[in-house]
């Protein structure tokens, strides 16, 4: 019985048994210019003993910061996770997001959005269009396209600065208008201009955005690219758009 109770004690003070991730923050600048401004600053981390805080970093003396925020284990663990796997290839993300894309949304017009053109087609055959319009151009297409002609009138740009004791700082940085501001560019310092910017190399990282997400506050709208549901309105108003065409696609094929 006393050899039991000794080897439990060993047990609970044994460093495996007390083991906790090793301490780790997340810097996170968000700057948007657009319709107004955003700038966001934050500062996520974990320390010794486990727990991971949020605190937003508040320059201006005349803005309110909110109060610390305890997150859950698992954000920190989904973003370091995310951090440490291998960047996927542009055509594996398109197809990631593909698949991930509500189609039934997407057809899912508006009745109330019709062509003003003589010999318009009726909203029954518009949606007939739509469909067909799909079927032609894929949604991995849609979404290839998305990434390599979008403009928006609006310019986000994201810093992420990881720091862990003993090792060199990670620093992650996006200016894309894309959905998940997709593509992320590797930087050794946090310090750049738009030359470095410019000339940084890709990296294709789905899982990273949306665990940096995961660990900002909800609410402001303009990270709003971060959800799914922003690139599926995209892309059904572009597909709505489309099926305006169709009285002048009859009247092509009819001629």
């Amino acid at each position: 019985m006393k050899t039991g109770l000794l080897a439990l004690a060993a047990l609970l003070v044994s460093p495996v048994a007390m083991a906790v991730p090793p301490r780790l923050s997340v810097h996170v600048t968000y700057d948007w210019s657009g319709w107004g401004s955003v700038s966001e600053r934050w500062l996520i981390q974990r320390d010794a003993y486990g727990m991971t805080t949020r605190v937003q970093v508040v320059d201006a003396p005349d803005v309110k910061a909110r109060l610390p925020e305890l997150l859950p284990v698992d954000a920190m663990a989904a973003f370091e996770a995310a951090l440490q796997a291998a960047p996927l290839t542009r055509e594996a993300t398109v197809n990631l997001i593909s698949s991930r894309l509500d189609r039934a949304a997407i057809l899912g017009l508006d009745p109330r959005l019709r062509s003003l053109q003589p010999g318009a087609c009726s909203f029954v055959q518009q949606r007939a269009f739509a469909r067909q319009a799909l079927a032609t151009l894929s949604l991995q297409a849609r979404v290839a396209r998305h990434f390599e002609g979008l403009w928006t009138d609006d310019y986000p740009m994201m810093t992420v600065v990881v720091t862990r004791p003993g090792r060199p700082d990670v620093v992650l940085v996006s200016t894309s208008q894309a959905t998940m501001m997709l593509p992320w560019k590797r930087l050794p310092s946090a310090e750049f201009d738009q030359q470095v910017l410019a000339g940084a190399q890709e990296e294709w990282r789905p899982a990273l955005s949306e665990a940096v997400n995961a660990l900002l506050p909800d609410g402001d709208a303009t990270r709003s690219r971060f959800q799914m549901g922003w690139l599926q309105d995209r892309l059904r108003s572009d597909l709505a758009l489309e099926s305006l065409d169709c009285g002048a696609w009859r009247r092509r094929r009819a001629e």
